[in-house]
């Protein structure tokens, strides 16, 4: 694995028993501990998942043929089951390396113990075997079960991996999809989009006529009045929040697009605002902290903004300040005396038609000086 502090001893490591290896690394940090699970030996599997020769070179996984129903409405069943220790309690990341085929055949469900299912996947890296970052958990010491189940057709795995550090990426050669939290609102469920929660106003997911972005469906809103959705992470924090925006001209335009980030609660949030008004080609940019009853200004702009073009928005989070980026300006730094921490959301206000998509959180370090 990558380490991600400088290492004082090697506590433990172990083969792989069975059907999965620990491991455990000292570091200035703390224990990192790791579970590498060989989906190839499972407990217990239901078709239509089977185990088969998956890899490039003949290595052995699980897969889910092509043409055999849609999981993620519930056209199919199929699952397999595995059991690992936990060494420690603690916070816990899982991976999957896995081969995707498209849009639609892009992710697996997977449910710990008696927690609810999540997806692990609807990641854009098609073809190709890979490492995507799935969700977080909160695991006791001792053994679990995971099951994973059929989201989707034509896929393929080989090891589920869980690591107690956030920093942590699987050792194993090929690319790696790293990001906290992915949303292009690709795929036929429309992404992630269904794990979003609207606070005001109708949100919809839409695949547009003509190619808009990067990828297949946007998530848009048209409003005369206010409008917010939220994703709100566990605990996220040092993170990079990178969002392609767009507005559409109109000769009512007078309205705002919010970006939020550090969002604790529907009340509790930053926000970078862009204030459109008319056909004109400059918005008024703020960056604001949010409570009730009170907003803190903290930095105030103007930057270019054309309608009808998509603009690359990236909030950065690391070691008490607010990094912004558009497109290819330099970055606004805001020093803050406090940790900004939580989700993210969107905000329309005013008389307004905007795009989103591709929307990346990404995980920050803390300091670069602690990687050797």
């Amino acid at each position: 694995m990558r380490r991600v502090a400088r290492l004082f001893k090697i506590v433990l490591v172990v083969a792989c028993v069975g059907i999965y290896g620990y491991s455990a690394v000292g570091t200035n940090r703390g224990q990192v501990h790791s579970v590498s699970i060989d989906v190839s030996r499972p407990l217990a599997i239901v078709w239509p998942f089977e185990t088969a020769v998956v890899g490039d070179e003949g290595e052995k996984g699980l897969r889910i043929g092509a043409n055999i129903g849609r999981g993620w409405r519930g056209e199919a069943g199929g699952e397999a089951s595995y059991r690992f220790y936990i060494p420690e309690a603690g916070k816990y990341h899982i991976w999957a390396y896995c081969l995707w085929f498209d849009e639609c055949a892009n992710a697996v469900f997977a449910q710990i113990d008696s927690l609810e299912k999540a997806i692990i996947g609807n990641d854009p890296m098609y073809n190709q075997w890979h490492w995507v970052r799935g969700f977080d958990v909160r695991l006791e010491k001792g053994t679990h079960t995971i099951v994973l189940s059929n989201h989707s057709d034509h896929i393929s795995l080989q090891k589920v991996f869980l690591t107690n550090s956030p920093l942590t990426t699987p050792e194993d050669g090929g690319p790696v999809f790293a990001d906290i939290f992915y949303d292009g609102f690709d795929g036929c469920d429309e992404g992630n989009f269904g794990n979003w929660r609207a606070v005001q106003g109708k949100w919809g997911v839409h695949n547009p006529d003509e190619p808009m972005c990067f990828d297949q469906n946007i998530l848009t809103r048209r409003t005369k009045d206010d409008s917010f959705i939220v994703y709100p992470g566990d605990g996220w924090s040092d993170y990079s929040f990178n969002i392609a925006v767009r507005s559409e001209a109109s000769g009512e335009t007078n309205g705002e697009i919010g970006l939020c980030f550090g969002l604790e609660d529907d009340s509790r949030y930053h926000q970078v605002t862009f204030k459109c008004a008319g056909r004109g080609d400059v918005a008024a940019m703020e960056i604001a902290r949010k409570r009730p009853q009170q907003t803190t200004i903290l930095a105030e702009s103007q930057i270019p903004w054309e309608h009808g073009r998509w603009r690359q928005v990236e909030i950065s989070l690391n070691q008490g300040e607010i990094a912004l980026k558009v497109d290819d300006s330099e970055h606004i730094r805001i020093p803050v005396e406090y940790e900004v921490t939580g989700g993210i959301g969107l905000r329309l206000e005013g008389m307004i038609e905007a795009y989103f998509d591709d929307i990346h959180i990404r995980q920050v370090s803390k300091t670069q000086a602690e990687i050797p």
